[in-house]
């Protein structure tokens, strides 16, 4: 039975679609800061480069992914809890990056001097 895609096209999807969600990113925000003022355009810099950040870190996951998967097996559980884990971790970390980067970066009032 022949396979529907081969490991190489895989691989080359993957690397497309990593490249594609980093220069989407980019390209969403240099197509809207300059819509925006001052103030709201280094959180929203902030967020964009999140997001394009977003797709190297696709491409490094699907090479442990592989890498976990030909050591174990791919009908391995241990493969499955492993990547399950670093896929859950990866989240965990992306959840935390954009709750609290917003709070980072946004422009703080300038406090009141005494008279």
């Amino acid at each position: 039975m022949k396979e529907l895609i081969t490991e190489e096209q895989a691989n080359l999807i993957i690397l497309l679609l990593s490249i594609a969600v980093t220069l989407a990113s980019l390209a969403v925000g240099f197509y809207q800061s300059s819509k925006l003022d001052k103030n709201q355009r280094k959180l929203f810099w902030a967020n964009s480069l999140l997001c394009a950040l977003v797709g190297p870190v696709i491409w490094i996951f699907w090479q442990v992914y592989n890498s976990i998967e030909n050591f174990y097996g791919l009908d391995s559980l241990k493969a499955l809890e492993i990547n399950f884990f670093i896929a859950v971790g990866l989240g965990a970390v992306f959840f935390a990056l954009f709750y609290f980067v917003p709070g980072w970066i946004a422009v703080k009032p300038a406090a009141k001097r005494p008279k």
